[in-house]
């Protein structure tokens, strides 16, 4: 096998991401980036001391190839329903980023999602406080959505009825007018569930700053 050395940090960072997709960020390490480029782990030393080197600036090429900030001439409201849709998607198509995103440092390029979303959210009249509580509210609801739609998708995978604990206590209850709403709610997409909550209390927060006609 000839082992080349002359590669840069975009290189491994791809080839990283490309270990991520296969196999999860869990069993992502610097022998497997090596072994998929050909170079000895030895020769990644250069560029990421550690392996959390690695991740965290694998996580910032995921974040900016993700695009999730949408075009600034949009109005508020569809501007934050469409940075959430976009960071549900990401994360949806690649779960396993879901349990280190509180670990890894932040880096650029999540400052600067905030700073756009903190930016949206400003030039609409919210305050700076206001507009980094939106964002955690939002990023809470997306993770939330994520880590639910995954749960579901593997119960179908096993087999199980897309149904809950709660449902099935409440069709043993003869409640069965709740159950169907809680299977209904089960069966849509979760993303869709908390964010047009989140948006309306943004707006209400927003209608209550203004001062009255």
């Amino acid at each position: 096998m000839t082992v080349r050395t002359a590669l840069n940090r975009t290189a491994y960072i791809d080839a990283a991401l490309e270990v991520i997709g296969e196999v999860g960020v869990d069993r992502l390490s610097m022998r497997n980036v090596a072994a998929r480029l050909q170079v000895s782990p030895m020769a990644m030393y250069r560029h990421f001391p550690t392996k959390d080197d690695l991740l965290a600036a694998s996580l910032e090429a995921f974040i900016a190839r993700a695009r999730v900030v949408p075009d600034a001439g949009l109005p508020w409201e569809q501007w934050v329903e469409q940075a959430a849709r976009g960071m549900y998607g990401a994360l949806s198509r690649e779960l396993s980023w879901v349990p280190l995103l509180g670990s890894l440092r932040v880096g650029a390029q999540a400052i600067a999602v905030t700073e756009a979303f903190v930016g949206k959210l400003s030039a609409a009249g919210f305050t700076v406080e206001q507009s980094l509580q939106a964002y955690f509210a939002v990023i809470q609801v997306v993770v939330g959505a994520v880590c639910l739609r995954s749960s579901l998708a593997a119960r179908r995978v096993e087999g199980a009825v897309a149904s809950s604990t709660d449902v099935e206590t409440a069709i043993r209850d003869g409640r069965r007018d709740i159950s169907a709403q809680l299977q209904s709610f089960l069966r849509r997409d979760q993303i869709d569930i908390g964010l047009p909550l989140v948006i309306a209390a943004l707006r209400a927060q927003l209608a209550q700053a203004r001062p009255l006609a």
